[in-house]
């Protein structure tokens, strides 16, 4: 049995321009019986140099950049096979689970092309533990010719007039395919891949910001940030690896590498936050330069302890990517996580980028506010960081800020408000004085102007949060 594909249109659903015979795909069983072959007739247009990162038969990195053919092999958990094939003989295998989330690349394959005028063909054979288990749907792509006149050609493009920039990991137009003719052991209860177990058994959490703050889609500009959550000694340390473009935006950082620099969202960084039930939250903030900034906040924009220390390490790549692995203790994270969000920003003012794992719905606000956490999504780390969720977990920081803030809760005509000044002794008889106290902005909080009579003439300045009932 054969499975035959045509690419026929542009990425975004327009008709190829030019004369020429399409890219054509089949899939097929290998000669063993178990693996898949994949055999590509395709036109040749010779319009870029031979890819210098590899000899044909061998892998090449970044061979996306040059004219190459790529199929796609997706399962309904989003766990999928990249393949790409270049007419000189290099290929690229990739394995992601989750959208853009690259868990293992460069996997090898036994691929041979020739050039024969203006087409080229190619036979590669795929070892049937590569591909995911249970394959349902399916996507190719052809790409050829230099910036800005690249073109990018799709089996089941995106709709016209949707998007304004290629992106090949959209998976919501992947099209369903059945393989159980070619791969039958793949759709059975008795498939094994070494490979996948490897990679579904792994104690981590990894994250691709694929969107703007609101919603809009990256495309292919440039790989996304990737995070990925992993557990150090046995849950008592949390390392955050950060795998990002890196845009050496001017001014860099004023502080030394490792150590803690303030207001450093106004640089190029990326950045996570961990929050619990209870409005608390650690926000972590890194950069490409070495300097991080690590805060936990209590409520809304309420910082309550700032600048913690975190050993952290970062290496520019001569790709323009940077890599960045900090690593933090678990006393930094507030009790029983359970929601999350990632940002990544770079560029200078009007044409800063603003980037989120879990934006606001587009058209729904005006700027962007990291500290929205109605948008934040659940997390579960218990597997990573399991003391955070008994109740014998301990926290000196997280205690004192507890402590704290019940000491600064009063309680005024029955009802409880949280104060954010001291008690001031008056012996004016002017209560009026008293009632009119400065804002704090951005505190998420408004002002009760409250006088309380009393015989000893105090007089409290309240601020009632708007979230009333979490403090009654």
């Amino acid at each position: 049995m054969e499975y035959c594909a045509c690419i026929t249109k542009t990425w975004d659903g327009q008709p190829l321009i030019g004369e020429y015979d399409p890219v054509r795909m089949t899939l097929s069983t290998a000669d063993n019986g178990e693996d898949l072959k994949i055999h590509v007739d395709a036109p040749f247009f010779g319009d870029q140099p031979v890819p210098p990162g590899g000899k044909a038969g061998e892998p090449c990195f970044e061979l996306w950049l040059y004219e190459v053919v790529e199929a796609f092999f997706l399962n309904d958990d989003n766990d999928y096979l990249e393949i790409e094939l270049s007419p000189h003989g290099q290929h690229f295998n990739l394995v992601l689970h989750g959208e853009m989330n690259l868990v293992r690349k460069e996997l090898p394959c036994t691929f041979t092309a020739s050039i024969q005028g203006n087409r080229w063909t190619g036979d590669a054979v795929f070892p049937a533990g590569h591909f995911p288990k249970c394959v349902t749907k399916f996507n190719a792509f052809a790409m050829h010719g230099p910036p800005p006149n690249r073109v990018y050609e799709a089996l089941y493009p995106v709709p016209t007039g949707k998007f304004e920039l290629p992106y090949f990991h959209n998976l919501s137009v992947f099209e369903p395919i059945d393989l159980r003719s070619i791969l039958p052991n793949n759709y059975t209860d008795q498939y094994k891949s070494d490979l996948w177990d490897e990679i579904l058994n792994e104690k981590s959490l990894t994250f691709c910001i694929n969107t703007t703050w609101d919603s809009q889609p990256l495309g292919i500009k440039y790989r996304p940030a990737k995070l990925t959550l992993t557990s150090v000694d046995e849950g008592k340390y949390l390392c955050i690896r950060v795998d990002a473009e890196f845009f050496d935006d001017k001014p860099v950082p004023n502080t030394e590498p490792g150590t803690a620099c303030w207001e450093l969202w106004n640089h190029e960084v990326v950045e996570a936050f961990f929050l619990n039930d209870d409005g608390d939250y650690l926000e972590i903030e890194l950069s490409p330069h070495g300097q991080h900034l690590n805060l936990l906040l209590n409520g809304v924009r309420n910082i309550v302890k700032k600048e913690l220390p975190c050993a952290y390490k970062v290496a520019i790549q001569g790709s323009g990517r940077w890599i960045g692995e900090a690593r933090f203790p678990v006393s930094y994270f507030p009790r029983a996580v359970t929601k999350f969000n990632a940002f990544a920003i770079h560029g200078s003012e009007p044409d800063r980028v603003y980037e989120a794992l879990y934006p606001v719905p587009a058209g729904s606000a005006q700027q962007p506010d990291f500290h929205n956490l109605s948008v934040f999504e659940p997390i579960d780390l218990q597997d990573l960081l399991p003391s955070l969720y008994t109740d014998q977990y301990e926290s000196d920081l997280w205690d004192e800020v507890t402590a704290n803030s019940q000491s600064k809760k009063v309680k005024v005509g029955g009802r409880l408000y949280q104060r954010y000044w001291t008690f001031y002794w008056s012996k004016i008889n002017t209560p009026d004085r008293w009632t009119k106290p400065l804002r704090q902005p951005n505190r998420g909080c408004d002002v009760n102007r409250t006088s309380i009579p009393s015989p000893t003439a105090f007089h409290i300045l309240l601020f009632e949060r708007r979230n009333d009932s979490a403090m009654k």
